[in-house]
């Protein structure tokens, strides 16, 4: 708990907001693995996006350049790098809690992937990528994971840039891992909702410990309001989701007819890659709302920092 007394209005409404979305993103984990894994119609629809992706030599190879930036080496280079931006602005508290966010979400995707989870054969050798458990992305989840850490050390006027450069990165990674033909949409999906279960948790533990100031740019009473949700954002994520459904159900209906042949698979394709980026814009825009308003440091730390009469830092 903060040293400093108890939680504010301001740190209790965004404690709560942060933890309900935690247990949502898990909730939500579970169901999609559930029904993309356990379910032989999850299976073949998972299978359509993969069996349609795009074979154009140009698109595969502008797509392996951008998987090739994920391994080992670039995920501990750019979980440093994120770490100094928190450093460099003296905020040891964001650099901690980006290294939880990115560690613990990559383990996590690790031990689900390859310790835990497994995937029955339920439609025989039609699979592309036959019995072995992809679920969830590990790519995907090392793209999200910086660009979630990344939103969270830089200052809070520069948040919204973050997120949207990475937004457009870890959605290019999730869907350049079904154009390979490396993972299903579901893997992908999954690994977002774990990133930012991490992120969540972290965020409301380092709220709780350290407290927040409320943006000393907003009026107070508008601070401590509910956050809202960026109509663009929302609308975009939206109309997003609706294109991918409509997808969707027509691979649903053709899966039931037995028909799916008589479907383009790409499609399916295409509905999985819209249906990815509508989540990560989703999962993106509830994390900024949240944070909508919230200077990530102690208690009394920005009012102290700005005396009376001098513009505020925007560190």
């Amino acid at each position: 708990m903060n040293e400093s007394g108890p939680p504010s209005e301001l740190e209790q409404n965004r404690i709560t907001r942060l933890l309900v979305l935690a247990v949502l993103c898990v909730v939500l984990l579970a169901v999609l693995y559930i029904v993309a894994v356990h379910t032989s119609l999850g299976q073949r629809i998972d299978d359509a996006a993969v069996d349609g992706r795009t074979l154009r030599p140009s698109v595969l190879h502008a797509t392996d350049r951008v998987l090739n930036t994920i391994s080992v080496a670039s995920l501990a280079l750019g979980g440093i790098a994120i770490m100094l931006v928190a450093l460099m602005r003296d905020r040891p508290h964001l650099a901690l809690a980006a290294a939880v966010v990115i560690g613990g979400a990559n383990v996590t995707t690790q031990i689900l992937k390859t310790g835990i989870l497994g995937r029955p054969d339920l439609v025989g050798p039609r699979d592309p990528l036959g019995i072995l458990n992809t679920f969830p992305s590990g790519h995907s989840t090392v793209a999200m994971s910086l660009a979630v850490a990344f939103v969270l050390v830089v200052p809070r006027g520069a948040r919204s840039i973050a997120a949207c450069g990475g937004f457009v990165y870890a959605t290019l990674v999730g869907a350049g891992t079904v154009t390979a033909g490396w993972h299903r949409p579901s893997d992908a999906i999954g690994a977002y909702l774990i990133v930012m279960a991490w992120a969540a948790i972290s965020v409301a533990v380092l709220i709780d410990h350290e407290g927040a100031d409320p943006d000393p740019d907003r009026v107070p009473w508008l601070a401590a309001r509910a956050p809202a949700l960026s109509p663009f954002l929302v609308g975009t994520g939206v109309g997003a989701l609706g294109g991918a459904l409509v997808g969707v159900a027509v691979t649903l209906v053709a899966t039931r007819e037995h028909e799916l042949q008589a479907v383009r698979l790409s499609a399916a394709y295409a509905a999985s890659i819209v249906t990815i980026v509508a989540c990560a814009v989703v999962l993106m825009a509830v994390l900024l709302s949240i944070l909508r308003g919230v200077v990530l440091d102690p208690r009394g730390r920005v009012s102290a920092a700005a005396p009376r009469g001098t513009a505020p830092s925007a560190r």
